[in-house]
């Protein structure tokens, strides 16, 4: 709980910093997402297990920032929730944002994912005897594009995978729990 609260409280003082130096621009985004969780075991090169252990469809909705750092460079931070069948997650993407053309956007960022349905994905996989096994937090690295169809509204693809081992139990030197996403959507700037 320590780690998401420093998250949220971090995500909030980089939000105020940029305010207060710019060209600063405030909405709301939402889309699709899929979402999977992957498990894989690797002993000395040899990959034993590895399987798609969960994963689903659904949406995310939140909030979105715009900060022009010159005319082709923008930071893009958001915070949104998704839900994507027994998936759950408060998401905090600081893309990167870099226009190789006038309105088309590429990104690439950390991504700071906090499982709302961690306990969920315990019980699924099941994982007996390893108490707190199943981290709640998570640190990806996400890559995309976006286009600009007006000034206010934009939509936008990105992919982003897991850097951070979500399995903290025993053998978890050799397992590996972590998750994908993919969402494409929209966003509305006021």
């Amino acid at each position: 709980m320590k780690k998401v609260l420093f998250t949220i409280i971090l995500s909030g003082l980089f939000l105020t910093g940029l305010q207060a130096q710019g060209d600063l621009k405030f909405g709301a985004t939402g889309g699709l997402i899929y979402s999977s969780i992957g498990v894989k075991a690797n002993i000395a090169g040899v990959n034993l297990l590895n399987l798609n252990a969960v994963d689903g469809f659904g949406f995310y909705v939140g909030a979105i920032g715009d900060f022009a750092i010159s005319e082709k460079f923008h930071v893009q931070p958001e915070l949104t929730y998704a839900s994507a069948g027994d998936l759950g997650y408060v998401q905090i993407p600081i893309m990167a944002k870099y226009y190789v053309i006038d309105k088309l956007n590429v990104q690439v960022g950390p991504q700071f994912s906090i499982s709302t349905t961690a306990s969920k994905i315990k019980d699924i996989l099941d994982l007996v005897d390893a108490g707190d096994a199943v981290n709640s937090l998570g640190v990806d690295i996400g890559f995309g594009a976006g286009y600009d169809i007006t000034d206010n509204l934009s939509a936008q693809a990105r992919f982003s995978g897991e850097l951070t081992n979500r399995y903290s139990g025993p053998g978890s030197g050799i397992g590996k729990l972590r998750a994908t996403n993919f969402v494409v959507g929209v966003a509305y700037f006021f």
